[in-house]
């Protein structure tokens, strides 16, 4: 006898009084999504290539982001949710495993990224006939979603590098969809527990890439003094970047208004970026300990730059001056050679670290 409770349709989960947690299909489909980042850091460490590696990183996490934006509304982890998720797992699968060779693989990181999104578009497209005061809302999305994957479909009729053109177009119609549907978001506000918890999860993925990339380091090079301080170092910058992030994880961003909520999401894409950035900076600076600090310095200016906009959209003001002025501060830095700069870059990070909990918490802090 079939259990009704497995088949359910899609409801809204915004206004539920139940305490609202990551699912274990959620920390599933996030598993995938630790071998994509994996294979992206491999880019930019074999390659060097910094625009393929954000250009394929971009993609990669808006496909993480869709569902996670689908599921903080209408998550019902039923059967029919799971039948449409987990062929989303499989599509990432294959979009990480074309990213060590786009030149020859391009055609099928475009036909899974577009298999994620259609996945996607048929998940709304079933939550607005079940939900209909969510139907303004996901129309747009299912609308905008398909302009996109029309887009990737249409770029397999040309090669390399016009095709590339054709998907930054698509991700830009992809990004703008939420941004455009702004009207609509504010009668089905994101729910305040579960949206920052899956993008921390995510935040977590990244600074485990940053670990990886140490021990990938130590594990080709001699163990020297010299490259165990830089790699323990980095380990130790990345711990304060987490504790800077988690130390300030606001539920109620999403909620201040419409757009501080939307900055604050967004935010994560650069975050993450430079996250995973620093790790392969590390692991650069390991190999050539005597060059200069660009590799680790950039990345985490830029990670101390996204943590001051985040501040920013919690109204907490002054953190955001000191992280913004750190950020400008370890651009600076930057130019010094590694033994030099790293240091200071951990002194950036401890100090701020030290003065977050030594003062006073701001009113409706987390």
């Amino acid at each position: 006898m079939t259990n009704s409770r497995q088949w359910q349709p899609p409801r809204l989960r915004l206004f539920e009084d139940a305490h609202r947690r990551a699912t274990w299909l959620e920390l599933l489909y996030d598993l995938v999504f630790v071998v994509a980042v994996a294979e992206l850091a491999a880019v930019l460490a074999e390659d060097d290539n910094v625009g393929a590696f954000v250009g394929l990183f971009v993609p990669i996490w808006w496909a993480w982001a869709g569902y996670v934006f689908y599921a903080n509304r209408f998550d019902t982890d039923d059967v029919s949710h799971r039948l449409l998720a987990l062929p989303q797992i499989l599509a990432v699968a294959t979009m990480a495993a074309s990213v060590g060779d786009i030149e020859h693989r391009s055609g099928l990181f475009a036909i899974a990224y577009a298999a994620a999104r259609v996945l996607l578009i048929v998940a709304y497209a079933r939550a607005g006939r079940h939900v209909p005061e969510a139907r303004p809302l996901t129309m747009r999305y299912a609308a905008g979603f398909a302009g996109a994957a029309v887009i990737w479909l249409a770029s397999l009729a040309v090669e390399p590098p016009t095709r590339y053109w054709f998907w930054a177009v698509a991700i830009v119609v992809d990004l703008a969809t939420p941004l455009l549907a702004r009207r609509y978001q504010g009668k089905l506000p994101p729910q305040t527990e579960h949206l920052p918890e899956r993008f921390g999860l995510f935040v977590v993925i990244v600074l485990g890439e940053v670990v990886a990339a140490v021990v990938v380091g130590l594990k080709g090079h001699d163990v020297t003094p010299g490259t165990l301080l830089i790699a323990l170092a980095g380990v130790a910058v990345a711990m304060g970047f987490w504790w800077l992030y988690f130390g300030h994880l606001d539920e109620s961003v999403v909620l201040r208004t419409r757009l501080a909520g939307q900055v604050w999401v967004y935010s994560h894409l650069p975050l993450s970026l430079g996250l995973v950035a620093f790790g392969i900076g590390i692991e650069h600076a390991i190999a050539h300990p005597s060059s200069t600090s660009w590799a680790i310095g950039l990345p985490a200016a830029l990670v101390f730059a996204v943590l001051g906009v985040q501040h920013l959209c919690s109204l907490d003001r002054r953190a955001a001056v000191i992280r913004l002025a750190t950020a400008a501060l370890t651009l600076a830095t930057s130019a010094l050679p590694t033994a030099a700069a790293l240091p200071l870059i951990l002194l950036y990070a401890a100090a701020q670290v030290a003065y977050d909990l030594l003062r006073p918490r701001p009113e409706g802090a987390a």
